[in-house]
């Protein structure tokens, strides 16, 4: 169980030992050069759906995908959009799949291309189809990723990815990871290995050790808040966290960086240990080629959006070039001067605009309007309201 920092997050700044925590290569940027990329109206990374198959049927799936979907982006397509990024500036690309990346037909293929461009392969895998042999591939080619840690008891992993055995499976892929040396990167402040695990009221418990477990092998702790969208508002109806537990993991998980690891980090973000400005730098492609802010920010899927029954910001209909410059997506970008409740003006604006994902899905869901969902204050935040103390 993790407990509440007595002194708070806004001591940071005070002692000379602590040093911020590391990146992963790829998918997490520094806040000035995120901000830089978007003054300059340049991408950074893109996330790339590939396919919506996949060997786990996960009980908070965003894109709802599983072993009965059966849509899967040709290559040739996908190496457009990797090209179409590329000249927009992007220095990575996520491979985050939309179901899972590793088993489509030409997944090496477009790893290897994306290497040769001189960008990281940023990789989302459950972990279950990599052996030996492909992540000693992945590991040649630069890559880093991020595999699935949702659990560290067999029966919740299990229960939480929709299938018998998963935990094993997850944990011989993440081995063969370990095996092939991605916990060894050569700048210890950006690693390459990565683990992301839901929080949710199931494995609030061991948050901690999960986190713990991470940092001791060098592995990217990447802790989402169970958002509801997808398959969450059906199979986990009552699963997700509330902001004061929420708040209570976060100032927890800052004390155990700050005792055990010396890190320290602004525990406001919506990524406990980093922050997510994607949306200052980043476009995320869905299978089908529609363009969104992030995964689960589904413009795509609003009719308010749609012109004449059919989103218009597609790269079947227009460049991604033509899409990154629409004044929808440059308010996207400039999210950061609509945000409203505590987000607006907020002191911290420099390294956080909040979960604008979070915001988005409460916001529709509510029947709020797509750009009103998007700039609502970020229920997942802990600072205190203006004219309050933390306790």
């Amino acid at each position: 169980m993790v407990t509440q920092s007595s002194d708070r997050a806004d001591a940071r700044s005070g002692a000379a030992a602590w040093a911020r925590p590391p990146v992963l290569a790829g998918y997490t940027y520094a806040p000035d050069e995120a901000y830089r990329a978007r003054d300059a109206d340049r991408l950074l990374a893109i996330r790339l759906e590939t396919n919506r198959t996949c060997n786990l049927r996960c009980r908070y799936c965003y894109a709802e995908s599983g072993v009965d979907a059966d849509a899967v982006a040709p290559y040739e397509v996908l190496v457009d959009r990797v090209d179409q990024a590329y000249e927009l500036g992007a220095a990575s690309i996520v491979v985050i799949g939309g179901g899972e990346p590793t088993i489509h037909p030409r997944f090496r293929d477009l790893i290897d291309y994306i290497h040769r461009r001189g960008m990281v392969p940023m990789v989302f895998s459950n972990g279950l189809a990599i052996d030996a042999d492909l992540a000693g591939f992945l590991f040649d080619r630069g890559a880093s990723v991020m595999t699935k840690l949702d659990s560290l008891r067999p029966d919740r992993q299990d229960y939480l990815a929709g299938m018998a055995g998963a935990y094993d499976r997850i944990r011989r892929g993440l081995d063969h990871l370990l095996s092939a040396g991605f916990d060894r990167p050569d700048d210890p402040g950006r690693l390459r290995l990565g683990a992301s695990f839901v929080s949710c009221r199931l494995n609030r418990d061991e948050i901690a050790d999960i986190w713990r477990f991470c940092r001791q092998r060098r592995i990217f702790p990447n802790m989402e808040v169970l958002t509801p969208t997808g398959r969450a508002k059906e199979s986990l109806p009552d699963q997700g966290l509330e902001t004061g537990e929420i708040q209570q993991y976060k100032f927890g998980l800052l004390d155990l960086d700050r005792e055990e690891f010396a890190c320290d980090w602004l525990p406001y973000t919506p990524l406990a240990g980093s922050g997510c400005l994607q949306h200052l730098y980043s476009l995320y492609v869905t299978l089908e080629g529609n363009i969104r802010p992030c995964a689960p920010t589904k413009f795509d899927e609003h009719p308010a959006l749609q012109v004449n029954g059919t989103y218009p910001y597609n790269t079947n209909v227009m460049t991604l070039r033509e899409i990154h410059a629409s004044s929808l997506f440059r308010y996207v970008r400039h999210i950061d001067a609509h945000l409203e409740g505590k987000c607006g003006g907020c002191e911290h604006l420099d390294e956080c605009i909040g979960c604008r994902g979070y915001a988005y899905a409460v916001g529709v869901n509510a029947g709020k309007p797509p750009r009103v969902a998007l700039r609502g204050e970020c229920l997942q935040c802990a600072k205190p309201a203006a004219g309050t103390t933390t306790p």
